[in-house]
């Protein structure tokens, strides 16, 4: 089991430019070990940050496990302190919630995006209005962070620096961080996936060409239904198990 993130990118024994990775606690094990359990079976190398002990302890005989404990940061800087360090060791990272589901490898595609001249890359989103406005180049869509990753490079290092992040912003969620700031940088290319290919629960087709489904909207609440009570992870759940997308 990797000691560290340093010592899991140093000595990476399948060959790759980007690591794959989620994480989270002991209160989403049961969405993380189906995620985890569901890229076992596509072949896809991923990496979990486990934020506490509880959830090492689980994780740690499934997927290589590096446990990092939550300091005083709110759980979603993490993303960049992580991503940081991933990318100290020159690699690209792509990060995904554990409320997420794939049909197929999506590795291979996130690579390829990478090699242009995309420095980040987001999921594509576009029914939260406190998002504020998209820019040009992303048409009607805003920055998802549910899906979110970054390119190797020295300015990227920088931008995951928590007092960068504080100082530009960061004061709620690494959404409105990246919609409020990131994506404004002069010098930043934000790539925006297919919305078809990896959907919210907004826009989620089970027969539509999608790769990786984000489980959201209205998956989250009694019967499928905006304007019944909202549930949360047990609907989510409950969801993947009607879809027969539960790998557990």
């Amino acid at each position: 089991m990797p000691k560290s993130i340093e010592d899991y990118c140093r000595n990476l024994t399948y060959g790759t430019d980007t690591v794959f990775w989620c994480m989270g606690d002991e209160t989403v094990l049961p969405l993380t070990m189906n995620w985890v359990e569901n890229c076992k079976q596509l072949g896809i190398n991923l990496l979990y940050v486990a934020l506490d002990l509880q959830s090492y302890h689980v994780m740690q005989s499934r997927v290589p496990t590096v446990h990092i404990p939550q300091g005083n940061h709110h759980v979603f800087v993490y993303k960049f302190i992580v991503g940081q360090q991933i990318m100290q060791c020159g690699l690209n990272w792509f990060y995904t919630d554990v409320d997420c589901v794939a049909r197929r490898d999506f590795t291979v595609g996130i690579r390829e995006i990478f090699k242009t001249k995309t420095d980040m890359v987001c999921q594509s989103v576009k029914q939260y209005a406190w998002l504020g406005d998209p820019i040009d180049a992303h048409s009607e869509y805003n920055c998802g962070t549910g899906m979110f990753g970054m390119r190797c490079k020295t300015e990227n290092i920088a931008i995951c620096e928590t007092d960068y992040l504080y100082a530009n912003g960061y004061d709620s969620t690494c959404q409105k961080f990246a919609n409020t700031h990131l994506k404004h940088l002069s010098n930043n290319y934000i790539t925006l996936l297919d919305p078809i290919q990896f959907p919210t629960g907004h826009n989620f087709d089970i027969n539509a060409d999608w790769k990786v489904f984000h489980v959201t909207g209205k998956y989250a609440y009694e019967d499928w239904d905006n304007t019944k009570e909202y549930l949360g992870d047990s609907a989510k759940i409950a969801s993947l198990k009607q879809l027969g997308l539960w790998y557990q």
